[in-house]
């Protein structure tokens, strides 16, 4: 094709017709241009099938792992309050008659506040990989982009707030050893039997004496009370972050 063109033009030239020629080789270069322009349109159009197609797959991923977040929020803010139901129960304890508390109800309500602590299993992977290749960019609608953007910094703050939990659960767990005895706990809770410790007589040892002491209350409070921020705020203000974000993404895969 190239060879043809020129041909014409070396054509025109020989023959003297030099407007000819010019306004041919003008209109050469407006075809020239035009191609170019199509090939342009073209490529800008199969690179925006691309993200489309892109976007359309990340957005189900994003709403897979935001759907196992809020699982894992929920359920891991239910196991927290189910805690801090036992952590009253032993202030309850505290301002009782203290001559009535067996042991065994004792050990029991110890075992359950003072056994586990709980933390919230983040899964970002795939907003992870949208970020570091730059695919974020392309999320076009911009309340789901703000989403996924804040998304990080409140489980920053939650994981922050665990930690203090796991601090004055551990506060709490030292003064015990100090002060208490664990192998009461684990005798009346049938722990001592599964690692195999011999059973305690019930003279022995008691923890009774714990509910007295300043010491302890204060440490339980400190405990309780970081406790109960996590699933009075912290864990709701993600959970309801959770369902905004799965909620505009269903409705931009409705869109495609």
């Amino acid at each position: 094709m190239i060879k043809f063109f020129r041909k014409i033009r070396q054509n025109l030239l020989s023959e003297g017709k030099t407007g000819k020629y010019l306004k041919y080789a003008f209109g050469e270069i407006v075809l020239v241009v035009i191609g170019i322009l199509i090939a342009l349109q073209i490529n800008n159009w199969n690179e925006q099938q691309n993200i489309q197609g892109n976007q359309e797959k990340y957005l189900r991923l994003l709403k897979t792992e935001a759907i196992n977040n809020l699982k894992q929020v929920i359920d891991t803010k239910e196991n927290v309050y189910a805690l801090n139901i036992w952590q009253n129960k032993i202030f309850n304890l505290i301002d009782s008659n203290q001559d009535t508390i067996t042991e065994d109800y004792l050990s029991k309500t110890f075992g359950k506040v003072f056994s586990n602590t709980y933390k919230f299993g983040y899964e970002n992977s795939v907003l992870t990989e949208m970020k570091t290749s730059g695919h974020l960019k392309n999320i076009r609608n911009d309340s789901l982009r703000k989403c996924l953007i804040a998304l990080d910094p409140l489980v920053s703050r939650i994981k922050n707030q665990e930690q203090d939990v796991i601090q004055e659960y551990n506060n709490s767990i030292e003064y015990i050893k100090k002060n208490g005895s664990l192998r009461t706990m684990a005798d009346r809770n049938g722990l001592a039997e599964i690692i195999g410790i011999p059973k305690l007589p019930k003279f022995k040892s008691t923890n009774n004496h714990l509910l007295s002491e300043n010491e302890f209350e204060n440490n339980l409070m400190r405990y309780t009370g970081t406790t109960k921020n996590l699933f009075t705020y912290q864990y709701p203000t993600l959970e309801n972050h959770l369902k905004k974000t799965i909620e505009i993404i269903e409705k931009e895969l409705e869109k495609k």
